[in-house]
């Protein structure tokens, strides 16, 4: 059983500033019943979470960039989480895992998923945004992003076994991105290790979305020792009333295809024929591959096995070709 009663209250919140301190008691109890086999005893873990979350948000009128009127925002951001800690290694382990090191995690307070574990901390996150927004549209045309964590306690609760880093710095992230034309965005993210003085991971996306139904992705993602892949999607007309759509997605580190995907669909003004066929790596020789067909009737129902969620999946900004506007025909190449 877990219960996560808590109490927050903005100290300070107005048009350019906010401060909110958060106190809870994070409350465990394990009953482990007779199926026991690894003999844990019935235990309870009670632990009080202390967090500040709190920031500034200046703004001004740019209207230098790209010759058109817009709104600057600079944003320091910073957070700070107190979590005293507890022996937690007799306790079992049902769904706790270490979280992804991303611009979202440095802003929790625990550093695991699930419940099982929650991680001693006494920390700080400095971050800093600034955006460049569209004064007629509010679209985001840029955004920059810089964030670490600095702990002033070396961590004592762990999965498995203890880490070697006892750093008080967490990696630097940045990120860069924004909606940079009507039909060009771009999305990207760098994690660089300050102690060791090189890149860990980063990971870049490029689309290219002229029209809703008309879309390229390109994108690169890099883990040091661990992970080089390309991938390239698109959702594009091919002539009358058909429309293609594929993926592939290739590991440069394996020199093998991880995911391969194309498809087919027409629509007509009542219903739509989808025709997919998928392949996944699984293991080092090993591959899975699926075939979809469906027939929709808009509206009313769908007819066989449903490619819906592989094609949002695999090709992101994906659109339904029979869910677009009837003022926004799709045409094909000419």
């Amino acid at each position: 059983m877990v219960i996560y009663p808590s109490v927050s209250y903005p100290l300070l919140s107005g048009l350019g500033y906010y401060m909110t301190p958060k106190l809870g008691v994070h409350h465990t109890q394990y009953q482990m019943g007779l199926n026991n086999t690894a003999a844990l005893p019935d235990t309870t873990r009670n632990l009080p979470i202390f967090s500040v979350d709190s920031g500034l948000v200046y703004e001004r009128d740019w209207a230098s960039f790209l010759g058109g009127e817009y709104i600057q925002t600079m944003e320091p951001r910073l957070y700070y989480v107190y979590i005293p800690y507890r022996d937690q290694s007799l306790l079992p382990n049902f769904d706790s895992a270490p979280a992804p090191f991303s611009f979202g995690q440095i802003f929790t307070e625990n550093r695991f998923f699930g419940s099982d574990r929650v991680g001693d901390a006494n920390m700080a996150t400095l971050a800093l945004t600034s955006r460049v927004i569209d004064d007629e549209g509010g679209t985001e045309r840029l955004r920059v992003m810089l964030g670490e964590r600095f702990s002033f306690i070396t961590p004592r609760v762990y999965l498995d076994t203890p880490t070697s880093n006892n750093s008080s710095r967490s990696d630097i992230l940045v990120s860069l991105g924004g909606r940079l034309t009507k039909a060009w965005s771009l999305d990207s993210l760098i994690q660089y290790n300050p102690n060791l003085s090189h890149t860990e991971s980063y990971n870049v996306m490029a689309r290219y979305r002229p029209e809703a139904g008309k879309l390229f992705n390109f994108g690169y993602r890099f883990t040091r020792d661990t992970l080089r892949q390309a991938d390239v999607s698109t959702q594009w007309p091919l002539f009358g009333r058909w429309l293609g759509v594929a993926r592939l997605n290739y590991s440069l580190q394996d020199r093998r295809v991880v995911e391969a995907l194309g498809g087919l669909e027409y629509n007509q003004a009542c219903w739509t024929m989808r025709f997919v066929a998928q392949s996944i790596a699984t293991a080092t020789n090993e591959r899975s591959t699926g075939f979809f067909l469906q027939l929709e009737l808009n509206d009313l129902v769908r007819i066989g096995s449903d490619p819906l969620d592989a094609l949002r999946t695999s090709v992101s900004g994906y659109t339904k070709m029979n869910s677009l506007p009837a003022e926004q025909p799709v045409q094909g190449l000419r």
